[in-house]
Formats: C-alpha cells, structure tokens, sequence
C-alpha cells in the first residue's frame, strides 16, 4: 500500500509484503495473530472500502507475545498493552500513509475502524473506541465473539482481497456478506452488538484499547482487561485526515490534551506568579 513506515514497523510491513503475496489478510488461523486491518464504509450508500495493511503477526510485532506465569495453580498473564519502543518513530509516528483510492469526498456519512486480534492463547484485541466514547463491553465472552466475527470477516472465503499489493483494498456491499465492512455480522461500529462502539467518522481520532481475559481460564466469570494502548504514558490514536485530495492514515504515540479545568488550575498557578514577581519587583523598587 506504499505506507512510507517508520523506523522498524518499515522493515517489519515490507518484509510481510514480501512473503504474503498472493495471500489473504491474515486472519489468525496459522498463528493466532490477525493483520492490522483498516475498514470504512459510506452508512448510506451502504458501500465499504478494506484495506490490508500487509503487516502480519500485528501482536507478536507491537505488543508482544502472550506469557504465562502460573502462580498458584492459575495462569496470570501480563497486559503487555505497550507498544515496543523500537517501533516508534518522529514525533511518535508508528506508521502515517495514504489510503489511496478512497473516493469519498465528504465524511459526515463515512465510519472506519482499525483493529487486529491475537487467539493463539488468551483472546486479546486491539481495538479503535468510536466517536461515542461508550465502554466497550462487560464480559469476557463478548470480546471472543467479536474476535470471531472479526476471524469470519478477513478470509478469501468470503470473497475478500485475494492477493494482496500495494495499494490494495477490497470495496464491498451489503452482498458480499460478512466481507462487507458495514455488515450487521461483522458489526460496522459493534461486532454485532458485542462491542459497543469501535467506530469514528471518516475525519476523526480513535484511541487504541487493548481487550482480553485477565487469565487464560475458562470461566465466563474472569476478569476482563479494558486497558489503554500506550507508550511511555501516551495514548496510542489511530486518525483519518485528508491532505489535498487524499485521505491518510496515521497512527502515533500521542500526549494527552489536558482537561478544561487542568488547563484553568495552570492558568490560575502562572496567574498567581506572576502576581507575586509583580510584588516583589514592586518591593525591591521601593
């Protein structure tokens, strides 16, 4: 897709390109770990556009490989929701590209998601968290179903992109099943009602949310992890934008905005001081 990646994630993305060709977006039946995939679709044209990243084995690449530890008889896994720092690039840039041949001229109708998942032990998503800012979900279970309606969305079996290239994406409608990225199935904003909202309009930022099981037990009554993607204390944010007439996207390791009433505490403290460097300067005129 000629992504012009930055620092490692070049190396890791090209190198996928290289050995994926003529394949699938991989959907995590060999490894566990789906690609990185990019979906937007018009909700009233009701057409989508898919886009294969090309960068396999997103998981093992960005957060690591799952590790147990068994601690009294249970099996304790780490969040590893960091991204690895050999992965960052200028201005915390992991990767910026366009997304080209995305027609669409006018955002108010045009929703996207970026997302990848990991089922080779717990079952753990990366996800974007929509423009509605809702929690994602309550239990454990619906994060294994939306990773399978995630599974069921990426094969060739579904008509899906087939050989992958630069510059390659897949546009599909409501025919094309659950390859169509607007699709009840694959759940358009919700994974069928089993995430709340992972959806942004076309335009927008989405923070990245890392979900999975707290263990690797069966039990429907484990605790479930909802946990920010990070990198040294800065949220990981999946954005759209358009330059010139070209739609791109990046995602980065971003500062948080401080809140309304931090940005009146600071006003309110430099206010303060420099109240008192009027004084004592006032003082020392004396």
């Amino acid at each position: 897709m000629n992504f012009k990646l930055k620092t490692l994630v070049a190396a890791l993305a090209l190198s996928a390109v290289a050995t994926s060709a003529n394949a699938a977006i991989s959907s995590g039946a060999s490894n566990g770990n789906s690609e990185f995939v990019f979906s937007a679709w018009d909700s009233v044209a009701g057409v989508g556009y898919t886009y294969d990243l090309n960068w396999d084995k997103a998981f093992t690449d960005v957060v690591g490989i799952d590790q147990a530890t068994t601690v009294t008889g249970n099996a304790l896994l780490a969040a590893n929701a960091v991204v690895q720092s050999s992965l960052i690039g200028t201005n915390g840039i992991i990767f910026d590209g366009a997304l080209t041949g995305l027609p669409f001229a006018s955002a108010s109708n045009v929703q996207w998601n970026l997302g990848a998942f990991d089922n080779a032990g717990r079952t753990r998503l990366l996800m974007t968290q929509g423009d509605s800012g809702l929690p994602f979900v309550s239990t454990n279970n619906q994060v294994k179903a939306a990773v399978t309606l995630f599974g069921a969305y990426t094969p060739a079996t579904n008509g899906f992109i087939t050989a992958p290239a630069d510059d390659t994406y897949a546009v599909t409608n409501d025919t094309n099943g659950n390859a169509y990225a607007g699709s009840a199935t694959f759940g358009g904003n919700n994974f069928n009602g089993n995430l709340a909202d992972t959806s942004s309009f076309l335009g927008a930022s989405a923070n990245m949310y890392f979900l999975a099981p707290t263990t690797q037990a069966s039990s429907a009554a484990q605790a479930l992890q909802q946990q920010l993607f990070s990198f040294d204390g800065k949220a990981i944010v999946a954005k759209t934008y358009l330059q010139g007439n070209e739609w791109r996207l990046q995602v980065a390791a971003v500062q948080a905005v401080p809140e309304p009433e931090t940005n009146a505490m600071m006003l309110a403290g430099l206010g303060l001081m420099g109240f008192i460097a009027r004084r004592r300067r006032n003082n020392l005129a004396k």
